[in-house]
C-alpha cells in the first residue's frame, strides 16, 4: 500500500536528508545517546523525510526486538482474559448480593465517563510528551507505533505485529488493579452492588480498547470493516495516524466523547503542512 503522500516543505540536500534520517533512525530504536522529542516524526513528515524505506527500516527493527517465545494469540487472549475474568467474579459477587436496585447501573456510566477521560488523557499527555516515569511507553508509542502505521498505511502485515499495537496483558492487569481502590471505594459509599459494576464495567472498557484498536490495524477488507460504525471510530483513529496532525488531534481510541468534551476532534480542514 502506497505512504501517504508528504508535502515538502524544504528541500535539503540529498547528504543533509540521509544524515537527518539516519540520526533520527538511531534515536528511535535506542542507538543514540539522546530522547526522541515530541515533535521529531511530525518534523520529519513536514519535510518529506517520513519515506516508505524509512518506516520499513523502524518496523524491521521493532520486530527484531520481538523475543521468539511471543504468542499473538495467547497476548490476545491475555489482554481478553482478564476483562472475561472479572467479568465472571463480578458476575458471581452481584449473584450473592441482595438488595440490587436499578440506580447502581448508574455505576456502569461513571465507570465509562472515567474510562473515557483516562483514555484521552493518557493518550495525549503520556503517549504523545515523554514525561517521567513513563518514557518506554512514550518510546513504543510516538516515535515507534506511529513511524510505522501512518493514516494510509495502517494495515497490519502479520500476527507478529499484535505486539506493536495491543498493550501488555501485565498493563491491562495494572490498569484494573488501580480501579479496585475506585470500587472498593464506591462499594462503601454507593453500594457493594454499584462497586462490582463500576470495577467490572472498567475491565471491560479496557477489552474494547483492545479489540477497537486491532481492528482499526486490520486490512481494510477483513470482515470487522464491514461494519459501519468499526468504519467510522477506524476513520477518526487513522486521522490520529497522520504524524501532522497527531500531536493535537482524535486522541480517543474507542468512543471520541473526550476528544468532542476537550475540542480534540479533527477539523475536515485541520492543516497538514
Amino acid at each position: 500500500m502506497p505512504t501517504p503522500t508528504l508535502e515538502v516543505l524544504s528541500s535539503p540536500s540529498a547528504a543533509s536528508v540521509k544524515t537527518a534520517e539516519s540520526a533520527a533512525d538511531a534515536v528511535r530504536t535506542g542507538e543514540a545517546g539522546v530522547q526522541a522529542s515530541d515533535e521529531t516524526v511530525v518534523v520529519d513528515a513536514r519535510v518529506g523525510r517520513l519515506t516508505e524505506a524509512r518506516r520499513e527500516r523502524v518496523r524491521q527493527r521493532a520486530l527484531a526486538e520481538i523475543p521468539w517465545w511471543y504468542s499473538p494469540w495467547g497476548h490476545l487472549a491475555g489482554t481478553t482474559g482478564i476483562g472475561v475474568g472479572v467479568l465472571a467474579l463480578s458476575a458471581y459477587e452481584l449473584h450473592a448480593i441482595s438488595g440490587f436496585v436499578w440506580t447502581d447501573l448508574f455505576a456502569v456510566l461513571v465507570a465509562c465517563l472515567v474510562a473515557n477521560f483516562f483514555e484521552w488523557r493518557v493518550h495525549k499527555g503520556i503517549l504523545h510528551k515523554r514525561t517521567w516515569p513513563w518514557e518506554i511507553i512514550y518510546d513504543k508509542h510516538t516515535p515507534m507505533h506511529h513511524m510505522i502505521y501512518v493514516e494510509e498505511d495502517m494495515a497490519l502485515r502479520s500476527t507478529a505485529e499484535f505486539r506493536l499495537v495491543l498493550i501488555p496483558a501485565a498493563g491491562v492487569l495494572g490498569i484494573v488493579l488501580a480501579a479496585t481502590p475506585f470500587a472498593v471505594g464506591i462499594g462503601k459509599l454507593w453500594s457493594a452492588s454499584a462497586g462490582w459494576l463500576f470495577l467490572v464495567a472498567t475491565s471491560l472498557f479496557m477489552v474494547s480498547y483492545e479489540l477497537l484498536h486491532l481492528s482499526y490495524h486490520a486490512p481494510k477488507t477483513s470482515i470487522v470493516n464491514r461494519l459501519a460504525i468499526l468504519r467510522i471510530l477506524r476513520a477518526h483513529h487513522a486521522k490520529h495516524h497522520d504524524p501532522r496532525l497527531m500531536q493535537r488531534w482524535n486522541f480517543n481510541v474507542t468512543v471520541p466523547l473526550f476528544d468532542w468534551i476537550m475540542g480534540t476532534i479533527a477539523p475536515r480542514d485541520a492543516p497538514r503542512s
